[in-house]
Parts: structure tokens; sequence; C-alpha cells
């Protein structure tokens, strides 16, 4: 079957989040407005990717972000310059896509799309291209192999939501259960945040001791001020706050879309309250139940965790009566030379380190 494809940097928003909305599988990540703070705060740029039938309606689409220096922030003036003057550090990502609603031409439409990517990192000079598929899709792992991407796979933990709450909370793994009860005797106290300047409550739960923490929230200061002024006050994004004693000492992050809440970001300070993590994940989903949405996505996981940290993320996830879901991660290098260039500019001991063990074998 013939399909034709159309590659913009803007896009008629009304049309593009219509055709999502068809499918139950997306989420905010491919909406038309998600990458808009990355573009205003960070010059990035967004890029759609549309493939059509003959009769001009959409059978798969992607959205994703050309990123040209937000990477970079970190850097001195010089290393700055450079990755600037020879773009070294550019990447095309996206999250949670393709799109794809013709299901029986799905191989061949995600084909026009891998295409369509690769004439995007030509015309744009990129260096790396990344992206992560749909949870509870089945795009061909295979087709994205035969493009020259590597492939890691990827689960997450998807609780239905669409039903009484009392029977979610029933269903739920008795530790689980018992975190919660701890978590509402201790005090906790959950909330929603309702001002740009409580996004920084995020920051100061994930970086307590951190000695670069003010410049840390002062580099991420224009990005916060976009966020809140698209994403969050379109409702694409919430944060949501576990208060102790009025301090919050949990964060989560999430993005909301066609039914669908995903989490985005978690910061927990168990050493003020264990239970915080529990509390807070348990509200949102009543929160989210109570507002008609139809799932709850924990997001992502290692199906195979190397780590005690890797294991018990993985345990956390898999307690909320949910779905076990695969899908993977994706990557490819599109430019080695540049690429490398880069990662010594950013890290330049990791390749020392590489350099003085090649030589230590010799």
């Amino acid at each position: 079957m013939n399909f034709l494809t159309d590659i913009s940097y803007n896009v008629d928003e009304i049309n593009w989040n219509k055709s999502l909305l068809s499918n139950p599988k997306s989420t905010a990540y491919q909406h038309s407005d998600f990458f808009i703070p990355y573009q205003l705060a960070y010059d990035s740029k967004r890029v759609f990717i549309k493939i059509l039938n003959l009769s001009g309606d959409i059978v798969g689409q992607l959205s994703g972000i050309i990123h040209f220096s937000n990477y970079w922030t970190n850097l001195n003036s010089i290393s700055k310059f450079f990755i600037s003057k020879f773009n070294l550090g550019s990447v095309l990502n996206w999250f949670q896509g393709p799109i794809i609603h013709d299901t029986e031409n799905s191989d061949q439409i995600l084909s026009y799309i891998l295409t369509a990517i690769d004439k995007i990192a030509k015309d744009n000079d990129v260096n790396l291209i990344s992206g992560t598929s749909p949870p509870q899709s089945n795009l061909s792992v295979d087709i994205f192999k035969n493009n020259n991407y590597m492939i890691k796979p990827w689960i997450s933990y998807v609780t239905n939501i669409n039903k009484n709450i009392d029977e979610i909370y029933n269903s739920l793994h008795n530790k689980t259960r018992y975190d919660i009860r701890k978590g509402e005797k201790s005090g906790l106290e959950f909330e929603i945040v309702s001002t740009k300047e409580s996004l920084n409550s995020y920051l100061d739960i994930k970086y307590p001791e951190n000695k670069k923490l003010e410049k840390i929230k002062k580099s991420n200061v224009s990005f916060r001020e976009h966020s809140w002024n698209t994403s969050y006050k379109n409702n694409l994004e919430k944060m949501y706050l576990a208060l102790s004693e009025g301090i919050p000492v949990a964060a989560i992050v999430a993005v909301l879309y066609n039914g669908n809440v995903v989490q985005s970001g978690v910061a927990t300070s168990y050493r003020t309250n264990q239970y915080a993590g529990s509390f807070l994940t348990w509200n949102i989903i009543k929160w989210a139940a109570e507002n008609n949405f139809k799932t709850f996505d924990v997001a992502g996981a290692n199906p195979n965790p190397i780590s005690p940290k890797e294991k018990g993320i993985n345990l956390f996830k898999s307690k909320w009566a949910s779905e076990k879901v695969d899908y993977f991660l994706c990557t490819k290098v599109f430019n080695k030379t540049k690429l490398n260039i880069s990662s010594f500019i950013k890290e330049p001991r990791s390749i020392k380190n590489k350099i003085n063990r090649i030589f230590t074998k010799i």
C-alpha cells in the first residue's frame, strides 16, 4: 500500500491532537505542545512526522525534539564555543512513539517513519537519535534493528484505574496497603502543586545536600518558567507532593492526556518519611481515578536489574495491582566522530580512563 510522508517543524495542533486521541495508547509525550518548553528554554527544534494514506488520513505520527545546546549548560565558555561552532552535541529525541493507527500496515508505516527520522537527522546534522516505544504497543523490534538502532528491552507497570477506588485499593499488594496506612497515620498530606515557585520542591527533595543545588535551580529557571506557562497550565503535566508537617518529603511529576497518567519523575526523601513514596503514589492513583482517567503508568524499569537499587525500583513498581508491559529504548548513532568528540568535551575523564585501560592491557 502506498503512503505519503509529511515532515514539518510546525503542526496543525487541532488535527494532530485529534488524531492522537483516536488511539488509546497515546500519551502527553506525543501531544503537539509537549516539547514547547524545550524549544523556548533551550532553542531546541520540534519535529513532526505524519504518514498519510491516499485519502489524506493520518495513519502514523511521531513528535520529537532536536536538542542543540541544553545538554551543555554546565560547560565552560571554551567548551560551549566548540560545541556550538562545530555542532557537536545535537540529539534527536522522542518519547512513547510513534503512534500507529493502521495496525494492518504497521510495519510499512513504521519503516516510513524511520526513513523520515533519518532525513531529519541528516538535514539537521544530528549526531545521535534516541527514543522510546509506547508501552502496550507491538512495534517491530526487527525493523528498528534493520535500520541500525540499538535496542534495550524495558518494562513498565500500568494500573487500570477505570473502576471503583475501593476495588483498586483492595487489589494492591499487602505491603503496599500497609505503607499507605502508615503514611496516613504519620500525618502525611497530599498536595497538587499550584504555584510556579513550588516546582523547586522537586529539586529540593532530589538534591537535599548537593552543593550545586542553587546552581542547578538557576540553570533551569527558564525551563521551569516555560513548563509552567505551557504544560502545567494546559494540564498536560502536574507535580504532586507529600508533605510532612508542611514540608515536602516526596514529589512525583506526571504527564496526563487521553485518559492516561504517566509518571515522569520521582523524588523521595526516605530519611524523612519512609512511607512517603507509597502514600504519594496511592493518592495520585486515587486522584486520577476520581478525575476519570483510565490508566496509571509508574514508568520504566529494567527487566534485568543489575544493582540493588534497580531491583528495589522494579519491586516497588510491581506492587500496584498493575499489568507488566514491555517496551524498549532505541538508540542510533548518526555521526560517530562528532559524538565521540562531544563525549570527550563533556566527560574528558571518562575518555582518559578508557585510554588508560587500553594501555594497561598492552
